[in-house]
């Protein structure tokens, strides 16, 4: 009996039909999820109306809607929970992990997602490698939003003072429902990587999640802890519970190094010119290997030598300027040199108008430092405004201890200078133009 020639023409039929049938339902699934996510959006706006503040968690949201006889499910149609993020005191973002049920990545389809982060400015200042191996004070400008030049991406450290949460956020300026979070609840500072597909923060604090300086690998979202292998490498004597300052420092393209300044945590006060000294600055080498195994490097100099031996500028660090947002350009128009009075009414200035910024804590240290600088050329003087000078330091100091979500290294930093100026005597480091003791 002859064979019947095979045909494929039954099959293209239901292949198109089938392909059809699962665009359509995934285009289902996505719309009935930003609709839960709209949904969500009008009972948190009106939780925010009715209490003056976010709710803490999506069960308060649930459970004001009801009161008024309506029911939201805390799942998104793909049978995932929501992801709800206080951010800032009036920021938030809510979000489904789609169908793949992962967070977000650079080369992955986006899942639905709504904030009210996405109202604030797209221009933010890019950052700038540099090829020293000297410490640098961090540039605190970043926390605010930095852009990478290589992926475009923006990072940013969200701050919800009310729950005491520092927050490390990655979006897109193209694409609205893009969006990374670090897992940690006290991230403190972050640098770009070359690449802009990898970043490195510190956090320090928690009362959930282990101390660290962390890599952040965008493209698979893993997380590597470098901070005990460098414990193990420099520190191996100490015990496990010992408590450490971190800061970064900056980085180099070439070579690719990570520079971080580390040190063991002796008191609660820190004294600024000890702790940014060459004897604590550490090189991390970028390279395959950072996700997994760290090797740091001590610089070979004299080790007695700090950051304020060098020129001390807060606006280093930064590719361009044009591109600042508002508070940004504020910070970079602020100045070390010149009057006295004008420069404290300056950075008394920033740090009031911008008390819900990341840059905040910042500027109350800088602030305390020139009223240190001021207080010691006025005794010099024998001005009688010295002491008035020494007081309104001390305000400045308590008001930077006194800030929970203060990185752990600041506060630190500011016991050690409110120390000194109750006891009438200047901290032993500059900061403005202002001369130094002899």
């Amino acid at each position: 009996m002859p064979k019947v020639p095979f045909s494929f023409g039954w099959f293209i039929p239901v292949f198109w039909t089938t392909l059809s049938l699962s665009a359509a339902n995934g285009f289902l699934h996505w719309n009935k999820t930003r609709n839960t996510l709209s949904e969500f959006q009008h009972w948190i706006e009106r939780f925010q109306k009715d209490y003056h503040r976010l709710p803490y968690q999506l069960a308060e949201v649930r459970a004001l809607a009801e009161a008024h006889q309506t029911h939201l499910s805390p799942y998104d149609s793909y049978g995932m929970r929501l992801q709800y993020l206080p951010l800032t005191e009036k920021d938030y973002l809510i979000k489904s992990f789609g169908r793949d049920e992962q967070e977000n990545r650079p080369q992955t389809s986006v899942d639905p997602t709504i904030s009210t982060i996405a109202k604030k400015a797209e221009t933010f200042i890019q950052p700038e490698g540099l090829q020293q191996s000297i410490p640098q004070l961090y540039q605190p400008a970043f926390l605010e939003g930095t852009q990478s030049p290589d992926s475009g991406l923006i990072a940013s450290v969200e701050i919800q003072a009310q729950f005491h949460l520092r927050q490390l956020l990655v979006r897109s300026p193209k694409n609205s429902d893009f969006y990374m979070v670090a897992f940690h609840d006290m991230v403190e500072e972050f640098l770009w990587l070359p690449g802009g597909l990898g970043v490195v923060f510190t956090a320090f604090g928690s009362q959930r999640y282990e101390d660290g300086i962390f890599y952040w690998n965008l493209k698979d979202n893993s997380i590597h802890n470098m901070l005990p292998e460098l414990r193990k490498q420099f520190w191996a004597d100490l015990p496990d519970d010992w408590l450490f300052y971190g800061t970064l420092s900056h980085i180099s393209q070439d070579p690719g190094l990570i520079y971080l300044i580390l040190a063991p945590a002796g008191s609660e006060e820190l004294n600024p010119k000890e702790f940014y000294s060459f004897k604590n600055l550490l090189a991390v080498p970028i390279n395959e290997s950072l996700e997994h195994k760290v090797e740091g490097q001590r610089i070979q100099t004299d080790l007695a030598f700090t950051a304020f031996d060098y020129d001390l500028n807060q606006d280093r660090l930064l590719k361009t300027a044009e591109m600042a947002s508002p508070v940004q350009q504020e910070w970079l128009a602020l100045s070390l040199e010149g009057d006295t009075e004008e420069l404290i009414n300056s950075w008394q200035d920033f740090s009031s108008n911008h008390a819900t910024s990341p840059m905040c804590v910042y500027g109350l240290w800088w602030l305390s430092s020139v009223y240190n600088d001021a207080f010691r050329h006025l005794t010099e003087q024998g001005s009688p405004e010295a002491q008035v000078i020494r007081g309104f330091g001390i305000e400045m100091t308590e008001a930077l201890i006194g800030m929970p979500t203060a990185p752990r290294y600041l506060r630190a930093m500011g016991r050690y200078l409110k120390k000194q100026l109750l006891l009438s005597k200047a901290a032993d480091y500059n900061v403005t133009s202002l001369p130094k003791s002899r």
